[in-house]
């Protein structure tokens, strides 16, 4: 928990601390708290403290009270670790102007700060500048106060950052050059700056963990690194980096008003960190979007502290001081994390049971910017108004930054597409991330999705061969492995026939009309003949013998309103072999048509294809597309653990209450015999029947969240 004071951290002078403490162990089930060491409030007061620190100054108020070392034996006293949260990049512009040099520079030699100020008011300082030491002083006095670590909220490399004389010379001794002032993804130069950025934050990150170690071995630091949310090399996020240099993998995924996007955010979010070696973390805030002090409905709070933990990331939740006014408040929050305390065996070490690998490539969000011009028409908007459709002007988009925004919004939405249509259809998957594609990794599943993993290395690609070879699958799209791992084109002539291609003619030009493609024989649930909605990009393909083309891409519509053309000569899917495993290649993007308008078609595609190249599952499940399935198994207790979340909703977002569904049938492939199922809530056992290694029981009614346990 984060309990916020904002500007009024000085309340805690006048508190019964020792109530505090108890009051959040006991009313809100906590074990681990995060107090302000510096604040993060308006005007920007990172460079103040909360505590007694030689050489800072003292957030005003608090001269003759020292937050950290009051509060901490109270803290203890209950079980609740104890961690400090410094603002690492919020400061005030007089606190900058007293330090000249050591803001963030954009390359217009202007800081930051000054021309976008953060919050509405204050500025950001830069992690090579003299501002490096500052802060791990600022560590140094913070462990000296026996807290058990350290959040960064920051530090953030932000967009177009930095230029100050500090990067520059640390650019320049490292590469022999000058940081180039324009985005370009075919500069290598520009590449370098990209690496530069994200070096530099995660070299500050070691050199602040050493600090945190030398004091107390057992301290923890992390910061907020963002989740799988394609962009992240804007601001230097990087979690494959950042893991070894803090001791949690942590993002933010709050609830906004005007962002909600679906009802499994939270799931995306929590699988995604959790898919490395640090314990993960998913923060949560407990406001109203931007009303924050109000509480956000409980049944959002809920959802939010459920998907984290089923989904093996630690719950988090933040709130501002006024919201312990609002009563009842803290219900949701003591129901979710009471329950977990109570049952903390079920929830730790637990191995997956998945045999589906999604990779989620940082690498290719980060340098994925696509060769085939036809991508970069300007086809409008494609939005109605007045009888008239914006259809652009059909010139080439040549801006760098449009161009990447382009095939950013395509890779966000394959990846979204793939997780929410895996999680609806109640398919076990795991998130591995480019440094997990190695044989190692991929020997304990049995299907590998490449949603336009358009960035991998020579290695990487031939891991993925061995592994197909062996007897994998994989499942990719549009131009996975086209591109080596900093984004340059390859001509990989062996790699196209991996995939089933024998010839790429080009791309399908982007139309707002609305393209089509038909099944040329009975597929996935589509009848021969029958039309498909087609993404609006595709490339244009011939298959190389001994490939099957079950889908095929219709001739494009030249504008609105005009007769089908027929049937083109490019297939939408290529389904092939490779040694004992089957590669399915699809030209086009279907999975960000499902992640973009969340049309079904694409989503039936996906679920048939993922069961086709299923030899064995292990689970499964009969229920509305709006429950989440999670499961894995405890060796050390011969039990498979199910979470089973009910988002079935009263149809909005933030969501007022959950609709109970009913009947949900789950089947258990086991090589042993189950000798008992029960519930976690209430351990009453579940009635099963056993038959050639598949054990079978019903749930009969599902409130919210279940959690079934099967010892075998």
């Amino acid at each position: 928990m984060r309990w916020d004071y904002m500007q009024n951290i000085k309340a805690l002078k006048n508190s019964d601390l020792d109530k505090l403490a108890r009051m959040k162990k006991e009313e809100w089930n906590i074990n681990c708290e995060w107090i302000v060491g510096t604040p993060g409030v308006a005007p920007g007061a990172g460079q103040l403290t909360t505590f007694k620190a030689e050489g800072f100054d003292t957030y005003p108020g608090l001269e003759n009270f020292d937050c950290l070392r009051e509060y901490l034996p109270h803290a203890h006293k209950y079980g609740i670790k104890l961690l400090a949260y410094l603002n690492a990049h919020w400061y005030s512009y007089e606190f900058a102007d007293r330090h000249p040099g050591w803001e963030q520079l954009l390359s217009n030699g202007k800081a930051f700060g000054r021309l976008y100020p953060l919050y509405g008011g204050g500025t950001t300082l830069c992690i090579n500048s003299p501002y490096r030491d500052w802060v791990f002083r600022l560590v140094k006095e913070t462990m000296k106060t026996g807290v058990d670590g350290i959040f960064f909220d920051g530090p953030v490399v932000y967009a177009g950052c930095c230029y100050c004389q500090y990067c520059r010379d640390k650019f320049r001794k490292k590469y022999g050059k000058d940081i180039p002032v324009k985005e370009n993804w075919q500069d290598d130069l520009w590449k370098n700056f990209v690496e530069f950025r994200r070096d530099s934050l995660a070299e500050f990150l070691g050199g602040a963990r050493k600090i945190v170690k030398e004091i107390n071995p057992d301290g923890v630091i992390f910061l907020n690194g963002g989740g799988w949310h394609v962009g992240g090399w804007r601001y230097a996020r990087d979690i494959e980096k950042m893991e070894k240099h803090q001791d949690f993998s942590g993002s933010e995924q709050f609830f906004h008003t005007k962002t909600a996007r679906t009802a499994f955010d939270t799931s995306m979010v929590a699988k995604y960190l959790s898919s490395g070696k640090n314990p993960a973390v998913v923060f949560t805030h407990y406001c109203m979007g931007v009303w924050h002090y109000i509480p956000l409905m409980p049944a959002e709070i809920k959802l939010a502290l459920t998907q984290s933990a089923a989904n093996r990331a630690n719950p988090w939740i933040a709130l501002f001081d006024p919201m312990g006014n609002n009563k009842g408040a803290n219900e949701p929050v003591a129901e979710i994390f009471g329950f977990i305390e109570k049952n903390e065996e079920y929830y730790s070490k637990t191995d997956t049971i998945a045999r589906v690998a999604l990779h989620i490539s940082h690498q290719t969000s980060t340098y994925y910017v696509s060769q085939f011009e036809g991508l970069y028409k300007d086809t409008g908007t494609g939005k109605e108004e007045g009888l008239s459709i914006d259809q652009g002007t059909g010139e080439l988009i040549v801006d760098w930054q449009k161009r990447k925004g382009i095939n950013e919004l395509l890779l966000q939405n394959s990846y979204l597409g793939y997780m929410l249509s895996l999680i609806k259809n109640h398919k076990l998957f795991d998130i591995i991330l480019d440094k997990d594609l190695t044989s190692g990794k991929l020997k304990g599943y049995e299907t590998l999705i490449l949603p336009n993993s358009a960035c991998l290395s020579g290695t990487q690609k031939e891991t993925i061969k061995e592994f197909v070879k062996n007897g994998g699958n994989i499942m990719a799209s549009f131009e996975t492995g086209f591109y080596d791992e900093k984004g340059n084109s390859v001509q990989d002539r062996q790699w196209q026939s991996f995939l089933g291609i024998e010839k790429i003619e080009g791309v399908l030009s982007s139309s707002g009309a609305g393209n089509y493609m038909a099944a040329e024989k009975r597929f996935a649930g589509f009848e021969k003949g029958q039309l498909i909605e087609n993404p609006f990009h595709s490339l244009q393909v011939k298959a190389r013998n001994g490939v099957s083309t079950p889908i095929f891409q219709m001739k494009p519509l030249k504008t609105y309103y005009m007769p089908l053309e027929g049937i083109s000569d490019f297939p939408a899917l290529l389904i092939g072999k490779y040694g004992k495993g089957q590669v399915v290649y699809s030209p086009t993007t279907f999975e960000a048509l499902y992640g973009e308008y969340k049309i079904d078609s694409p989503s039936k595609i996906i679920n048939h294809l993922v069961d086709m190249l299923s030899s064995e599952k292990i689970l499964e499940v009969e229920a509305p597309s709006s429950v989440e399935v999670e499961a894995y198994y405890q060796k050390a207790h011969s039990r498979y653990v199910i979470h089973l979340i009910n988002c079935t909703g009263d149809m909005q977002r933030p969501i007022n209450e959950f609709i109970p569904v009913f009947n949900i049938r789950l089947k258990l492939n086991t090589d042993r015999a189950v000798k008992k199922v029960y519930r976690l809530a209430d351990k009453k056992l579940v009635a099963f029947s056993a038959k050639g290694g598949i054990t079978e029981f019903c749930l009969p009614e599902l409130e919210f969240y279940e959690v079934i346990v099967a010892e075998i």
